[in-house]
């Protein structure tokens, strides 16, 4: 299985009028506000089809289902903190639902690489990586994982639906890929 088929899947949700019922976690994201500097895009439903569609129809078809449900937690975490809205926790949260769904969808053999996936989407925005940095021995590490690839793919996937004024996120993204790139050599 590859992502064109995940994406001819729920194509075909959407036109039977179907998809918030086989996918009511991600249906629950139409609504759900996001900060206009970071999404300008609109909501989090809105984010969450735009990075679908940014995923190469030939990859993994983890890949499609992470990035699908990378932001589902944020219809349970986001609150409006200081006049701007948050979704603290959101990948942990959508995680902790990420194998039910995956069960329903009776496809449990890609449950537990998912559920790493949306995990771990917001893993470089802690990393505080500059220009010509170095990487700490729990960073190597962590990019030694066997999904690292696939993740660095549903961040793109997540960076390329983020329109807004701050670039950090693609920045960051594209430092980490080269760093990964420089290790596989």
């Amino acid at each position: 299985m590859i992502a064109r088929d995940g994406k001819k899947m729920i194509g075909l949700w959407l036109e039977e009028g179907i998809f918030g019922e086989k996918l009511p976690e991600v249906e629950k994201l139409k609504g759900v506000p996001q900060p206009e500097e970071y999404h300008g895009e609109g909501d989090a439903f809105v984010h969450t089809m735009l990075a679908v569609e940014e995923v190469a129809d030939d990859a993994d078809i983890r890949v499609f289902w992470a990035t699908l449900l990378h932001d589902i937690g944020k219809s349970v975490t986001t609150e409006l903190v200081g006049g701007r809205w948050r979704s603290f926790g959101h990948a942990e949260a959508g995680a902790g639902m990420t194998a039910a769904i995956m069960d329903r969808l009776d496809m449990t053999q890609f449950s537990q690489d998912v559920t790493w996936l949306v995990k771990n989407h917001l893993f470089h925005f802690s990393w505080q990586i500059k220009p010509n940095s170095k990487l700490t021995r729990n960073q190597l590490r962590f990019m030694e994982h066997p999904l690292f690839p696939l993740l660095l793919e549903v961040c793109a996937a997540d960076a390329a639906a983020s329109i807004g004024k701050n670039t950090r996120k693609t920045e960051m993204l594209k430092m980490i890929t080269e760093l990964f790139a420089d290790l596989k050599k």
